[in-house]
């Protein structure tokens, strides 16, 4: 929904190192209104989107659930501008990672790489920083930015994190040899931009999902969950899910078809507990229909 220019970018940055944290979320909700009132297009289809998820007749409560997406997206913005400009102990404070750090412990033990299927879910680029500051080296695969100066930007925020993203289409090469390391690759899962992923059921509806991260696990054997975080009360908790264990013995196809059902049915269950939390401001069902 949003394009930052370089220069806006900027004073971005700069307003978040020089304005109180509480002043900073008062303009984020601001422009938050602003964008749910004036871009009525993006507006509709949010609303389209939400109906599907939430099964609610209540009108009302679907728009309170879609203003809410929307603070909670600039909101977002804002957090991660946040952990670039502040010291590592303020960051530090507003990351609960109890649960999820013994069961990546667990999964590194077996030396085979980690891969965490996330989504556009709560703040995935939080979420790297969290890995980072746990003292992961996270990888990812994201499209690269029409603006160099743009994408130099991303890569030294990112680099803060501990975080290395492989600019799609080849970045797979760079996500499986950091498997190979025993490093971590995180993978958004949610979008079929090829349109060529495996047909599944997601919210009653026949949805494509990227076959990627299922294609990394058989091929690599690194162990698999799904993750994402969130913000609760003021700080962000990761969740990460039970590892995705399949019968590699079944074939790759059927390996993958298995792997991309499961995270859907994971995808869906957090989802529905975290509506305002799930960020597609296009028709999400429409696009990646069967």
């Amino acid at each position: 929904m949003f394009h930052f220019s370089y220069q806006i970018a900027l004073f971005a940055l700069f307003l978040v190192s020089h304005l109180p944290v509480k002043v900073c979320y008062w303009i984020s909700n601001f422009f938050a209104m602003l964008s749910f009132l004036l871009f009525y297009k993006q507006r509709r289809k949010v609303l389209k989107n939400l109906r599907c998820i939430l099964k609610e007749n209540n009108e009302k409560k679907i728009r309170n659930v879609a203003f809410n997406l929307y603070k909670n997206f600039v909101a977002n913005i804002v957090d991660y501008l946040l952990l670039f400009t502040h010291e590592k102990k303020w960051i530090e404070d507003r990351f609960i990672v109890d649960e999820v750090d013994e069961k990546l412990k667990e999964l590194a033990s077996y030396k085979k790489g980690i891969i965490i299927a996330t989504a556009h879910l709560g703040n995935w680029e939080v979420a790297g920083f969290i890995l980072g500051y746990m003292g992961y080296r996270a990888h990812g695969i994201g499209l690269p930015q029409p603006d160099e100066r743009m994408e130099n930007l991303y890569k030294k925020m990112r680099e803060k994190g501990n975080v290395l993203v492989h600019p799609f289409p080849g970045g797979v090469i760079g996500v499986y040899k950091a498997l190979k390391n025993n490093e971590v690759a995180s993978i958004v899962s949610d979008r079929d931009i090829n349109k060529d992923g495996v047909k599944t059921r997601f919210f009653g509806k026949c949805v494509t999902f990227p076959r990627g991260a299922a294609l990394l696990a058989y091929r690599t054997g690194a162990r698999s969950v799904f993750g994402f975080a969130v913000k609760e009360k003021g700080k962000y908790k990761a969740y990460i899910s039970s590892e995705i264990i399949i019968d590699r013995s079944k074939g790759e196809k059927a390996f993958i078809e298995e792997y991309v059902k499961k995270f859907a049915a994971l995808l869906e269950e957090y989802v529905k507990k975290f509506p305002d939390c799930w960020y597609h401001f296009f028709d999400y069902f429409e696009e990646y229909k069967c």
